[in-house]
């Protein structure tokens, strides 16, 4: 650590030699009163030609300053909403006179005054595409009224959600999940439950970035899914209170509420949402199991009920505090509290090879899980001038979890009477401690070249241990063969630079990043560890050519790396039922994947990718069946190569203002080849899919949208998932004043998003359904108080980029 913190230092010392300036001029804006004036329009002009320089706004103190000024003859503009317009007299910058300071300058008050500003969003599309990234528009969206973050994940392009493990990004997994800037200290069971408790209406966009830069984290081969809460960015007091109600089969109530208040130099900002959803996953299960010489031994059928009750709060607080005009500290706090219960019901037949019953099986699973994540961010950022900036961050918190859970079996012959029963009791504890620093230093040498620069420790520790009971005439005996008690500790520090580049016709950006990696593990109850230790590369290149006004190319390298998560490290069984469980594996690798991506885009909205990617080692879930127990459990393996061939689209279209639509769509082969479980997979499908999102504007306040989504059957390892289907619409009114707003929405109108899995290799021949309490009607009011004079709004992004995201 002390080598981290000595770097950190040496770089800071190096960002502050960078910031030396050229010529200057300063300057302060006041009013007939002498009372400052903040949020002034100001332009730069050459004195010979009158050609635009640059722009600034004034302070809140009316203060402004522009820097990096070559030699020569200047004047300056201003234009405010309530003032006359202005210009100033010419000044010089010389070698001798390289700091201008003007007169103080007095604006006069235009003779028409506004009573009120008021800044309305122009509509936009439920997905829109960026240079970068694809945005889904959450928070103007009718469909965030009732629904759950995970359900809008649901519907991005796409993303594919397992109702209970893991969120894929166009069949890949390997996907870093991230609230504001930094990943959430989950990971699959965990992950998922914490996005159920996350009201949509918190949000105000989805963030899905296919091909991340050198200063994001290296971590993730299938790109970046950044959730962005709403933020306020007016002067005084205002916020917003939504309130929520959506019925399924269960009721599902939930409440936020977003409070801001900025006055001179502070700026304090907070959100807090209370949900309470209850849901039902239904379970069905084929199996088949098979003797020695592949002859069909039995046929085992199940169908459970589980019942999930969720009672969730988030919260957000946070101070900034403007030193300077350069200088901003802030402090930020995540908290999310989530209790989850859940009551489940599993019925099972055995039949034999004749279709005759040869026995039953009755399972009920009761879990009771408490789980706090919290987080704080220490943050500082200095612009030096309007061309370097230096922003340093310090984060710490931890993840608990606690889950106590009893499962009672039953088996019985055919004509009802008993063979044997027994009940098995867990008792889990985990917890997951992360500390960062990091500190990045941009630098502006032209409007047309810049570089970036930065440096990154992270300590991680993660311990968990689980105590397995049999339950005995009433009282439990641990099962020590079962129990066990796992510890984890990952230290990983990086260095990166990225620089950019702008021609008349051609466009570069390349990066380079360093990460060094040092892990170990140790499992208390078998005295069993290991170590690793490595330090990899991670080059990140963009070249992009304009052939005219309406056409480019841009072709993308990027390297990147997939850790395991640290549930899948960890080799504790949590059980579905008796038959089936999910365990991890400590010897997991990490996986190296090669991207490659060719962009060529239309009119500047049209897209077409075409992408490439090879992985080694990637990391699926695979099933291992016994077919003497009939005991089936779930685990991660490395399997040797995985290719992806990717052909998507993204068109946007409009009809005057009443329809905003967007289509996107992508076309995939998966590949996978690996021996495994003693045979060779060869996997190798080709898939697609396409969303299409509609929004109407109606008049009078009124809006609609329509929006729906397809994927077709694909291939994820050993699994065959099977093609689903989810349209959703709702209406919107909003008041007069855009103070109030109603939305009333139907999510899976028809009941068609479902995830039902195919596996048929070697001894595995089974089928699975899963579905859930997905069409649901919600109705939602938001409340907007406050003033609406808009601020120059400060973007908060946070250290720990890899680590959250692999927790659990």
């Amino acid at each position: 650590m002390k080598s981290s913190i000595l770097f950190l230092i040496a770089f800071l010392h190096v960002s502050w030699c960078f910031s030396q300036t050229d010529g200057s001029v300063k300057g302060t804006v006041v009013d007939a009163n002498k009372k400052p004036v903040s949020s002034a329009n100001l332009m730069l002009h050459r004195a010979a030609d009158s050609v635009f320089v640059k722009a600034n706004l004034t302070s809140e103190e009316g203060q402004f300053e522009f820097e990096n000024l070559k030699e020569g003859s200047y004047f300056i503009t201003i234009s405010h909403a309530s003032f006359d317009a202005y210009s100033s007299g010419n000044f010089t910058i010389s070698p001798e006179n390289q700091t201008v300071a003007l007169k103080e300058i007095t604006l006069t008050s235009t003779s028409t005054t506004l009573q009120e500003v008021k800044v309305t969003n122009a509509p936009k599309p439920f997905v829109e595409r960026k240079l970068d990234k694809l945005v889904v528009n959450v928070e103007n969206s009718t469909l965030s009224a009732g629904n759950t973050v995970l359900e809008v994940l649901e519907r991005a392009p796409g993303v594919m959600v397992n109702q209970e493990t893991s969120i894929n990004l166009k069949g890949k997994s390997g996907v870093i999940v991230m609230i504001d800037g930094k990943p959430s200290p989950l990971s699959g069971t965990e992950l998922i439950t914490f996005l159920k408790g996350i009201p949509a209406s918190s949000i105000q966009t989805i963030e899905i970035i296919t091909n991340p830069s050198a200063r994001y984290d290296a971590a993730g081969n299938a790109g970046i899914i950044n959730i962005k809460f709403k933020k306020d960015q007016r002067q005084g007091f205002n916020g917003s209170l939504t309130l929520t109600y959506g019925q399924g089969i269960y009721p599902k109530p939930s409440a936020s509420t977003n409070l801001n208040y900025r006055v001179k130099k502070w700026n304090f900002f907070g959100s807090h949402s209370y949900s309470q959803p209850k849901n039902f996953t239904n379970f069905f299960i084929n199996r088949k199991f098979f003797e020695p010489n592949g002859d069909l031994n039995s046929t085992f059928e199940q169908i459970s009920y589980t019942k999930h009750f969720i009672s969730s709060h988030n919260s957000r607080l946070g101070i900034d505090f403007f030193s300077s005009d350069k200088t901003v500290i802030g402090v930020l706090f995540n908290g999310n509290w989530n209790d989850q219960s859940r009551n489940g019901n599993t019925n099972a037949t055995i039949t034999n090879p004749n279709g005759f019953l040869d026995y039953t099986t009755q399972t009920s699973i009761l879990l009771d899980e408490n789980r706090f994540n919290g987080f704080a961010n220490l943050n500082f950022k200095h612009t030096f001038n309007s061309r370097k900036e230096l922003t340093a961050d310090f984060d710490m918190g931890s993840f608990d979890a606690t889950s106590i859970q009893d499962i009672e079996n039953t088996n019985s012959n055919p004509d009802g009477s008993l063979i044997s029963a027994n009940k098995l009791a867990t008792d889990q504890t985990g917890t997951i401690n992360v500390k960062s620093i990091k500190a990045d230093y941009f630098h502006s040498f032209s409007e047309k070249t810049k570089m970036e620069m930065g440096a990154k420790s992270s300590w991680v520790t993660s311990d968990n241990e689980v105590a397995f009971f049999d339950v005995i005439n009433g009282q439990n005996q641990l099962d020590p063969e079962r129990s066990n008690h796992f510890i984890y500790e990952e230290n990983i520090n990086a260095l990166y630079t990225s620089f950019s580049k702008e021609f008349t016709k051609w466009d570069l950006q390349c990066g380079l990043r360093m990460e060094h990696t040092d892990t170990k593990g140790e499992q208390l109850a078998t005295n069993e560890s290991f170590s690793r230790n490595y330090v990899n590369l991670f080059p990140n290149v963009v070249v992009n050519r304009k052939f005219s006004e309406t056409n480019s190319l841009s072709l993308s390298y990027a390297k990147r790396i997939d850790r395991p998560t640290y549930r899948q490290l960890n080799p504790f069984k949590v059980f579905v039922d008796s038959y089936t469980y999910v365990v991890g594996d400590p010897t997991l690798n990490s996986v190296i994947t090669h991207l490659l991506e060719l962009n060529h885009t239309f009119k500047g909205k049209y897209v077409t990718t075409l992408s490439y990617s090879k992985s080694k080692e990637s990391i699926t879930d695979i099933f291992v069946q016994d077919d003497v127990t009939r005991i089936s459990y779930q685990i991660p393996a490395n399997i040797q190569d995985f290719e992806q061939y990717n052909l998507g689209i993204y068109v946007p279209f409009n009809y005057k203002k009443i329809l905003i639509s967007t289509l996107s769509g992508s076309v995939y082969l998966n590949q996978y080849s690996s021996p495994l479980q003693g045979g060779n997979l060869e996997q190798d499908f080709t898939s697609w899919d396409v969303n299409l999102s509609n929004s109407f504007a109606l008049g009078n306040g009124w809006t609609a949208e329509l929006n729906g989504y397809y994927q077709s059957k694909m291939v994820w390892g050993l699994f065959y998932i099977k093609d689903l289907a989810q349209i959703t619409t709702g209406v919107q009114k909003t008041s007069k004043d855009k103070n109030s707003t109603f939305k009333f929405s139907i999510t899976d109108l028809f009941q068609t998003n479902h995830i039902a899995v195919v596996v048929d290799y070697q001894n595995q021949d089974f089928f699975t359904d899963r579905t859930w309490d997905s069409r649901v009607a919600s109705l939602s009011y938001t409340y907007r108080f406050g003033k609406n004079t808009v601020a120059r709004a400060r973007q908060r992004n946070t250290g720990v980029e890899d680590e959250k995201r692999r927790a659990g």
